[in-house]
């Protein structure tokens, strides 16, 4: 699949998941006195609405061929936002169940009481909308700061930034991980229920590592294709300044005619500068 169509594919597959966190927070918004569970979800669903909202409208504005289609498609990032929509139609369906006595205005004691003894599905379903709230947030970063890296020339700045977004994805694939490892019942519900949210927890975490190692090649990878030079031009490929490490970099062909100067690599500044000064 070429660039534009893997972007229009997650746009597509973000507007469902956004059409189901709207649908949920609308159950769960109009609760009165709801218990501390519920409200906790109301405030998940808000935040979740806001990253699928401006993840679309970030795709939405990059989405020529080549700015973000092969970052997505590296990622697979579709797989998270599925989860969302899955988790958000699950929860819905249960909250519908646990609330079907209740009006806008009026939430039965009936009600209240089924939401109490169901307490422990609602904190998993939480758990389980959390972790893909922050998922998609990690790669939304990710998504941004490649994007912005194409224009941007400070390249300590961006370094630094890199550098910062790896660790923060690295981080999280090992909550992730460690959610993996939780028990599968107890807590969370019943057996069944435990293991659906340990393949969530497994799933996101492959997302995570696949965003991780999409970052860090854009970070330390640097592609040249064919360069030629002549009329006595100057040109250049590569890093100036500051030598930066790990920078994994490959040139096409290099041909330099009629008294031409060209370099390609890292060179520090004192070095550029006597290269190309005379």
């Amino acid at each position: 699949m070429d660039p534009l169509s893997v972007t229009a594919s997650v746009i597509a597959v973000a507007t469902a998941a956004l059409q189901s966190a709207k649908a949920l927070y609308d159950v769960v918004d109009g609760l009165e006195a709801a218990p501390q569970s519920v409200s906790q979800s109301t405030s998940l669903l808000s935040q979740t609405q806001t990253t699928l909202g401006t993840l679309t409208r970030t795709l939405e504005t990059n989405s020529a061929p080549g700015a973000v289609g092969s970052v997505l498609k590296e990622i697979e990032l579709s797989k998270a936002l599925e989860s969302t929509k899955s988790v958000c139609q699950a929860f819905t369906a249960a909250m519908t169940r646990f609330t079907r006595h209740s009006t806008d205005s009026h939430f039965s004691k009936r009600d209240r009481f089924i939401v109490q003894f169901n307490e422990s599905k609602i904190k998993r379903l939480n758990k389980d909308l959390a972790d893909c709230q922050r998922t998609i947030t990690m790669v939304l970063s990710s998504i941004t700061l490649i994007v912005s890296s194409c224009t941007s020339g400070n390249i300590d700045q961006l370094r630094i930034q890199f550098e910062a977004q790896e660790r923060a994805l690295a981080d999280l694939g090992a909550q992730l991980s460690r959610r993996e490892a939780e028990p599968q019942a107890g807590d969370y519900g019943t057996a069944a229920e435990g293991d659906s949210s340990t393949q969530l927890a497994a799933s996101l975490q492959k997302v995570c590592q696949k965003t991780l190692a999409a970052t860090r090649a854009r970070r330390t990878g640097q592609k040249f294709g064919d360069m030629k030079t002549d009329n006595h031009s100057i040109a250049m490929q590569g890093i100036v300044g500051v030598a930066q490490p790990g920078v994994d970099q490959s040139f096409g062909s290099l041909t330099t005619t009629m008294s031409s100067r060209a370099f390609q690599g890292q060179m520090d500044s004192s070095s550029f500068g006597n290269l190309f000064s005379r």
